[in-house]
């Protein structure tokens, strides 16, 4: 079996092996629905079983038929011979949506010296935070806050918080895929601990409601900064997500 790369009109052809996940949903979609940047391998084009995405820049997944033993090693071969070699930065962050895929990744990223970490998820409650709807009346004197997004018939948006013509913090939907957007916010390192992270944060929030999206909140552990805003947004943690990581300082 020869692993096939499906072209830009046929990504969509997988999207039934992920109808499922409970995690990534708006990262996989945003690159099965044709928006963002990734690669779609399969074992078959017409009716696809196995599928692996790999997304530009950012993570890697694999679902479908976890029996595929022949899918798993040409999975790995693809990735250390000819992904991660063409890649600036060197490292693999691989999620499976079964235990069965992660035990058969356990198995075949061992020689390669890959270990197992976690994500940390989240699931928005919309009502249980209600600080967020009130956003612009805390918004100090001297600073504007204001919507932005990329080129026409590019779903990705974001807010993003000004102080004399300069960004000091912003909110973007950096993937939106299947209705969900995900979250990254920074705010500028001389400007925080003053609240400004949760008042663009929760810009976003209402810019994601308006525009019917639901959003997605999720990070490493070591992030606690992170954790906490997510939580004061009405982000309940949910259970985290294991990974395979490889890179070569490991």
């Amino acid at each position: 079996m020869v692993m096939i790369e499906l072209t830009s009109h046929e990504v969509g052809r997988a999207a039934p092996l992920f109808g499922n996940i409970q995690h990534s949903v708006p990262i996989v979609f945003s690159v099965l629905e044709g928006t963002a940047t990734g690669r779609v391998f399969v074992d078959c084009a017409d009716a696809p079983r196995s599928a692996f995405v790999a997304v530009g820049g950012a993570f890697s997944y694999v679902a479908g038929d976890d029996a595929d033993d022949a899918f798993g090693r040409e999975l790995v071969a693809l990735v250390f011979d000819d992904l991660l070699p063409s890649q600036e930065e060197q490292e693999l962050v691989l999620f499976a949506f079964t235990d069965a895929w992660r035990a058969k990744l356990d198995q075949l990223l061992a020689p390669q010296g890959a270990i197992r970490i976690h994500r940390k998820t989240f699931a928005w409650n919309v009502d249980r935070s209600p600080e967020w709807r009130t956003w612009r009346d805390r918004v100090p004197a001297g600073y504007r806050m204001e919507s932005t997004a990329l080129a026409e018939g590019d779903p990705r948006f974001g807010v993003r918080l000004m102080k004399a013509g300069e960004v000091v913090g912003e909110c973007t939907a950096v993937f939106v895929g299947r209705g969900e957007a995900e979250i990254d916010i920074h705010t500028d390192e001389n400007h925080r601990q003053l609240g400004l992270g949760t008042l663009t944060a929760s810009a976003f929030l209402e810019e994601c409601l308006a525009r019917g999206l639901h959003p997605n909140w999720t990070c490493w552990p070591e992030r606690e900064g992170s954790v906490a805003l997510a939580k004061k947004l009405g982000f309940i943690e949910t259970a985290d997500v294991p990974a395979h990581l490889w890179a070569p300082d490991l």
